[in-house]
């Protein structure tokens, strides 16, 4: 794009057009995509809007736009203006003034051409058109009677659009066809364009609607016999591609079929393209991003801008089809570019407002605030906060949100008071993590403004650190017992009760238990409810937590065969103490510890016979519970003695997955214990800290982690397992760079053909950052030249690692690696 010509159009109108003034920006935008490359030039719409206030007058400051323009496009409808001045002249309107000025550059050349469109209006039968319609229309008959004015006139959006089109087509061959005469003398007197006498002919592509190379290709294609075996697939792709690569307003946008692009990859990456066809496969992969399976990284390298090799991406994030944009957005995310310009066509802060503005489709909205919360500078603020105000409430709050995680580059503080002070009420969960990383650093007054904050996950995160600091006043866990969250419910109670203030059991209920329907949605008061008891439960807890000893072994007494929760606050709060009691219950599965309440609720008469045909259909169940909870105290000791006992238990009973059983097998269990570790059951153990409990997302990270603690010398077992998805995805992203680089080629290549997709990906992204090139060029090599299934997905990231430098390489893969499990495919 270095050598692009800019042909600057005016476009001048009264008020009243602006759908029409939007219009035709969208029109350049597109004639600029489809044809800036080949005719060698782009246009650049300037109007009004485009005009920097000064102390002069506002007319006089367009003027100086339009004097810098090489074309004239005047729109009019039902209003002919206000004069431009107060003082006395001879223009009647603004559009009159600028119509007069462009008319008189074009006579004295230093302007080209114009043209002028008339929007329909209906003036019913009888009726006089009022001054303001009236004016246009005589202005009109004037165009009309010097026939010197290029005019038209539209009735609909689409009538005008096309017009625009064509008149901007019109010039674009026009400049084409100069510059192409300009390079032509230039060559001729011995001069390349740049000047230097060396060069032995233009860029004669100008002239030719297809490139030399394309044009060869089709040519010798075109004189083969109609023979099956004389023409392959991937010439079929590349006579597609050239067709693909052929594009001008009007036809419709299309790319390059995701197979054909890489029979291309496959067949023709070392070949002769053209410029063209490597501008269209760029397009094809930029297109097809979001589902990384169409070739891109290498094509952008040997593109004709150097080392610049984002230039086409920058250009389609700014003004490609709305797929286009979106997903080059997220490629100049991933690879850490800034905000990006066009020349001299589009700056930062055209950019940021085509990106930000609320006509804008929502996905390209949703991808530049991402762009901007990862790889904008503080530089950029002030301009982002200019655009900021003109936008709609809704995409204030969330590009407010993108200019706080600029701001916690430097400070998590002033970034969370930036969140509180423009009221954010949704932000990303990962930022709250991030922002709360290092809550030391964090003053207690900022965590005081966050109790008001909108975003719950922000007041929740506060709120823990300021109970952990004892700095949550009796007024503010009042106001917090009734918050949206539960859990800062749970908190609120508990710091009511450090204040002196313990509620009253009723009140608990009411606070903590979560109501909700059967059937998911809690508006219909027929419906029966659901109750979800778990904060209440959690408060229960760290009320036997509290108790000593003797009283929590009069509550194990006194509850008898349902005192799992009394047993587990005994045995976490005095584990050494109760160590052999916990493995005499664990050794018989607690039958003992059963059959002696069932025995001494019988003695005391509480127990009848009913009660205790019911109970014996629940002895599994409870005795599991018991156990698993048992278990994992037992785990915390870290006692290796113990081993088999656990694996015991783990294989007899339906044991509940908890970290504790996870990290103790990782540091003393060996290769018998993966089925076990693979085989726990994902649910959570209740714990006795308030600021501890867990969540079962991470537990398939855990099991990948202890499986990679016990396989540590044995990587290529490991990877070979039958795992479930979630912990396979885990695997390879913890597995060490070194453990990646001792696989031979065979077994790489089989975790590139796994059949999860996602799986296949992060994996080939750990090659990319684990293997040198000459070992991915091999791997590359192997997996596209085989005539096995390949995963186009696998060939995407593998030709990240190949195609780009070795420093762009790590940093994508990191970004990319980093990114939630969510939104790994974009």
């Amino acid at each position: 794009m270095d050598n692009i010509k800019i042909v600057r159009v005016f476009i001048g109108s009264p008020g009243g057009l602006d759908e029409e003034r939007r219009a035709a920006r969208e029109v350049v935008n597109e004639v600029n995509t489809g044809n800036a490359e080949h005719w060698g030039c782009q246009f650049n719409l300037v109007g009004w809007e485009d005009t920097i206030p000064g102390y002069q007058r506002p007319q006089d400051k367009i003027n100086e736009d339009l004097d810098k323009c090489d074309y004239f496009l005047g729109v009019l409808w039902n209003w002919w203006g206000t004069k431009p001045s107060k003082e006395k002249g001879e223009f009647t309107s603004g559009f009159h003034e600028e119509f007069c000025r462009a008319r008189s550059h074009i006579e004295s050349g230093r302007m080209k051409d114009m043209a002028i469109y008339f929007k329909s209006v209906e003036v019913p039968a009888g009726m006089e058109p009022g001054e303001p319609i009236r004016r246009v229309l005589e202005f009109r008959k004037e165009c009309i009677a010097e026939k010197k004015v290029f005019f038209k006139d539209f009735a609909t959006m689409d009538q005008f659009r096309n017009l625009v089109r064509n008149k901007l087509t019109e010039i674009g061959w026009r400049e084409s066809k100069k510059l192409a005469s300009s390079t032509s003398d230039r060559s001729q007197s011995g001069l390349s364009p740049e000047g230097s006498s060396d060069t032995k002919t233009s860029d004669s592509s100008k002239s030719w609607l297809i490139d030399e190379e394309a044009r060869e290709f089709l040519s010798e294609m075109s004189q083969r016999p109609l023979e099956w075996e004389e023409t392959n697939s991937h010439e079929i792709a590349r006579f597609r591609l050239i067709g693909f690569a052929l594009s001008r307003a009007g036809n419709d946008h299309s790319y390059l079929g995701n197979h054909d692009a890489n029979l291309i990859y496959k067949h023709l990456k070392n070949s002769r393209l053209s410029d063209q066809e490597i501008r269209a496969l760029i397009d094809c992969g930029i297109v097809g991003f979001s589902a990384q399976n169409v070739p891109l990284w290498h094509w952008l390298t040997i593109g004709k801008n150097g080392r610049d090799f984002f230039s086409r991406v920058s250009f389609l994030a700014v003004v490609g089809e709305d797929a286009e944009k979106k997903n080059a957005i997220h490629i100049l995310e991933l690879a850490g570019q800034p905000i990006p310009s066009i020349n001299h066509l589009y700056d930062k802060e055209d950019v940021l407002r085509f990106w930000l503005n609320d006509t804008e489709d929502n996905n390209t909205f949703e991808a530049a605030i991402s762009l901007l919360s990862a790889n904008a500078s503080h530089e950029d603020i002030s301009l982002i906060e200019e655009i900021c105000s003109e936008c709609s409430p809704h995409r204030q709050s969330k590009i407010e949100g993108a200019i706080a995680e600029i701001i916690s580059k430097s400070s998590c503080d002033l970034a969370l008071q930036r969140l509180i002070e423009k009221k954010v009420d949704k932000i990303d969960t990962h930022f709250v993590r991030f922002l709360f990383d290092q809550p030391s650093s964090l003053p207690t007054s900022t965590l005081a403004l966050c109790l008001s904050a909108k975003d719950d996950n922000l007041r929740l995160a506060a709120v823990k650190v300021l109970s952990v600091r004892n700095e949550i006043s009796l007024e503010a866990a009042q106001t917090l017992l009734s918050d949206n969250s539960h859990e800062i419910r749970l908190i609120a109670a508990e710091n009511l009760k450090n204040h002196g203030h313990e509620l009253d059991d009723k009140i608990v209920k009411k606070a903590l238990i979560i109501e909700k329907s059967a059937f998911g949605l809690g508006i219909n008061p027929f419906r029966a409810k659901e109750k979800d008891a778990t904060y209440y439960e959690q408060y229960l807890s760290n009320r036997l937590a509290e108790l000593d000893y003797k009283q929590l072994r009069e509550k194990v007494n006194e509850v008898g065969v349902f005192a799992e929760k009394e047993l587990f606050a005994m045995y976490s709060k005095y584990k050494s103490k109760t160590q052999n009691e916990i493995r005499r219950n664990l050794n018989d599965g607690f039958k003992n510890f059963f059959n002696e309440h069932i025995k001494k609720g019988v003695d005391t008469g509480r127990y009848d016979d009913d009660f205790l045909s019911k109970i014996s259909k629940l002895e599994e169940f409870i005795r599991a519970q018991l156990c698993s909870n048992s278990l994992s105290v037992l785990c915390k000791l870290k006692k290796e003695k113990d081993l088999p006992l656990i694996r015991k238990i783990v294989d007899e009973f339906d044991v509940n997955e908890n970290e504790d059983i996870l990290q103790y097998f990782a540091r003393f269990g060996d290769w018998s214990d993966i089925d076990r570790i693979v085989n726990i059951k994902d649910e959570t153990v209740g714990g006795t800290s308030l600021l501890s409990m867990r969540s079962t997302t991470k537990f398939p990270s855990q099991k990948a982690s202890a499986i990679i603690s016990i396989g540590r010398d044995r990587i290529a077992d490991v990877l070979a397992l039958e795992l479930e998805n979630t912990i396979k995805v885990s695997l390879a992203k913890q597995l060490p760079n070194k453990s990646i680089s001792s696989l031979d080629i065979e077994i790489l290549l089989r975790e590139l053909n796994r059949e999860e997709q996602d799986y296949r990906a992060i994996f080939a992204l750990r090659c990319a950052q684990s293997l040198p090139k000459s070992r991915i060029k091999s791997l590359i090599d192997r997996y596209v030249g085989s005539d096995d299934y390949r995963y186009y997905n696998s060939i995407h990231w593998l030709d990240l690692a190949l195609s780009l430098p070795n420093r762009l390489v790590k940093e994508i893969s990191e970004r990319k690696l980093r990114s939630s499990p969510r939104t790994f495919l974009f």
